[in-house]
């Protein structure tokens, strides 16, 4: 990649320098220890919930969210996006998985039981009941992975890859049964589910990747399809026939499946039918209905009222399980749903790290965030990242879409490895090792999502497919819809396209951002229109300037409104102005952030490949420290810092952008460098104050 040439923000400050299971169990037993899957007795608390039948008072969402598709990467963005297609584990996971092209589960090889079930990465069954849920995990794989792949086929324009995405959904709508059937279990199990199943969730994976599909190709045949499966589904699960969370066990494909709401959202916007959104308001009062255990269930109604009762099951659930929450309480206003959500955000705030994750490499379990203690799985960054952005779509509350930066920027930049060949599965914010163990305070424990590969087939392949997800759904997020006009909410290097009064508009984002303090907004236009920009201003700025001319600017605390007739090819360019904070995160710990970026210590290191993929060069490997003084920092009260220029555009790797603080240890005067969390493989992030 080219080098760019642009003004590098380079900042000394005084740092003071101080003296699982194996192959022959079965895949699930670790994973299984932290789960109560079976209750003696199922409670039916579906008398706390009389109030889902009191008239609704709809809350007006502050944006409409646009077309997938409607906003494109650009810069360093396409950079990234491109390089993981092209080269990268996003590419090629379906060949480095098997299980992605040799499981036709959603036509040729729907599920009657066990007997249907292929091999799967490193699955060893072992004839446990809980393994009946196998029969859908495929379908998590599977649908993740194409939701992701077509995504990054359309917005990187990969004809090839556009090619295979066009294969994918002909071989889906080809599956469609007569009655309009779309889903992975044959005529003897379908909707008649006694326990664990993933019939919703399979159908949730597979519809939010035909839904982007249809707005980024307006294929009339894709929505149809949907809408005709959906027809089926709401008929076998509803209010006038079955529960489909009334069950007498549960493993996680059930409670996946209330994301089922995602589905519903997105038919809303395209479509208008209120049917949907009713439906997304049964989905959450029938999950909150039954107590089969808290494992998956967090964001049950009953549950979210015990106030003072932390968060202790599948982070990933838990974190998804918010959109639905907040979708569930503007739909309908019910002040109890309100009550609900204030004390959900009340029990996630002590689980967010320095990152802007929030912990949970698979299980919460009450515990309270530890940079160096608790990880966090790429599945959990996404889910919470995507509440974020529904979260800020519907309040227009700007601390979100600073939250949902400072994660992707931070903690799910910084999962990825130098080329976009492999991720960590869990990492915590202080990643001194990754060695197949989790370290925590006690003896290391063994547990193979510690490592870089481009799978993780032996807990599951959950987060690479997620990871193919990540930038897709940031783009989509970054623009929304204003009743007068347009909305920045996140910024990046990018190209939007909308229509406005009937006229068609774009508008190029051209900058470095996070790493770098201006955006250039060429806005174009096919006839001259008058409309408002709606700008974001970062919480963490400490002034914002915009340089436009001709136009009405009206600044409020959140936003600067831009107000005029557009004519043309029109530029207006925004600065921010950020200080480097030090932040306390607890009484202890300090940590460094400028912007939307957290910084750390990178620790030097090497690599220990532990496995090849035939007939590629992709590998699993560890990651050992080679030097163990990033122990001895710690941070002093006083600070000092300076401008330089650089002339060249450092990248990471040849892809990521990085602007480093450059310190040093007063004592010696030995420089060292503070990069951001997404340039780094093993770090140290938080720091004991002097």
């Amino acid at each position: 990649m080219a080098k760019k040439s642009f003004s590098v923000l380079t900042l000394s400050f005084i740092v003071i320098m101080c003296s699982c299971e194996t192959k022959e169990s079965s895949q699930g037993n670790a994973f299984l220890n932290n789960v109560n899957q079976t209750k003696d007795t199922i409670q039916n608390d579906s008398h706390l919930l009389t109030f889902f039948k009191n008239p609704r008072r709809p809350i007006t969402p502050a944006f409409q969210q646009l077309p997938s598709g409607s906003n494109k990467p650009e810069g360093w963005l396409l950079d990234v996006m491109k390089e993981d297609l092209e080269h990268g584990l996003v590419g090629a996971l379906d060949e480095l998985y098997p299980g992605i092209k040799k499981d036709d589960l959603y036509n040729t090889a729907r599920r009657g039981g066990l007997e249907d079930v292929p091999e799967m990465g490193d699955l060893v069954l072992t004839g446990a009941a809980w393994e009946a849920s196998i029969m859908w995990w495929n379908a998590e794989t599977i649908g993740n992975w194409w939701d992701g792949f077509v995504r990054h086929a359309y917005l990187t324009n990969d004809e090839a890859s556009i090619k295979q995405s066009e294969a994918i959904v002909e071989n889906l709508l080809a599956s469609q049964d007569e009655d309009g059937y779309i889903g992975i279990y044959k005529e003897n199990l379908r909707y008649q589910h006694t326990g664990s199943n993933g019939e919703l969730w399979a159908q949730t994976t597979a519809f939010r990747m035909l839904l982007a599909y249809y707005e980024f190709t307006n294929d009339e045949r894709v929505l149809d399809s949907v809408e005709r499966a959906m027809a089926v589904t709401m008929a076998e699960y509803g209010e006038e026939s079955k529960n489909p969370f009334d069950l007498e066990n549960a493993f996680g494909g059930v409670t996946h499946g209330l994301m089922m709401t995602d589905v519903c959202e997105t038919l809303f916007r395209i479509t208008g039918n209120q049917e949907y959104q009713d439906y997304a308001v049964y989905l959450y009062k029938a999950f909150s209905s039954f107590s089969i255990n808290r494992s998956f269930n967090d964001l049950r109604y009953p549950y979210l009222m015990e106030r003072d009762s932390a968060f202790t099951g599948h982070a990933v659930h838990t974190y998804e399980h918010f959109r639905t929450l907040i979708n569930a309480y503007y739909a309908t206003g019910y002040d109890e749903l309100k009550e609900a959500y204030d004390n959900a955000l009340f029990k996630l705030d002590p689980l967010l790290l320095p990152s802007g994750a929030a912990h949970g490499n698979e299980w919460i379990l009450g515990l309270e965030a530890d940079p160096t203690v608790t990880s966090t799985e790429f599945c959990a960054m996404f889910e919470l990242r995507n509440f974020f952005g529904s979260a800020f779509q519907k309040t227009g509350d700007i601390s979100y879409a600073d939250r949902a930066e400072r994660l992707t920027f931070n903690a799910m930049l910084g999962a990825r490895n130098e080329n976009g060949t492999a991720m960590t599965y869990g990492k915590p914010d202080n990643a001194y090792v990754l060695d197949g163990h989790h370290h925590g305070e006690g003896e290391p424990s063994e547990d193979t999502r510690y490592k870089y590969s481009p799978t993780h087939s032996e807990p599951a392949v959950c987060c690479s497919p997620n990871y193919a997800r990540n930038l897709g759904y940031y783009l989509d997020y970054m623009w929304m819809k204003t009743d007068d006009g347009l909305a920045a909410l996140m910024y990046g290097p990018s190209i939007l396209t909308s229509s406005i009064k009937g006229a068609d508009v774009e508008i190029k984002q051209e900058t470095n951002y996070p790493f770098s303090d201006e955006i250039r907004f060429t806005i174009s236009v096919s006839e001259p229109t008058e409309f408002t920009l709606l700008l974001r201003k970062p919480g963490w700025s400490k002034s914002v300037e915009l340089a436009v001319d001709g136009a009405s600017v009206t600044e409020s605390e959140d936003y600067l409104r831009v107000t005029k007739q557009w004519e043309g090819s029109e530029v207006m360019t925004l600065s921010f102005e950020n200080e480097i904070e030090v932040k306390n995160f607890d009484s202890d710990d300090m940590y460094v952030q400028r912007g939307p970026l957290v910084y750390s210590y990178p620790i030097p290191s090497r690599q220990e490949t532990i496995k090849n993929y035939e007939g590629s060069e992709f590998t699993d490997y560890y990651v050992f420290p080679t030097s163990e003084s990033f122990y001895s920092r710690s941070l002093s009260p006083t600070f000092e810092f300076r401008e330089s220029v650089s002339d060249s555009y450092p990248h990471y790797s040849g892809v990521l952008p990085v602007a480093p603080l450059i310190t040093v240890n007063p004592g010696t005067e030995e420089p060292f460098q503070l990069v951001p969390m997404g340039a780094t493989i093993l770090r140290r992030v938080t720091f004991e104050g002097e």
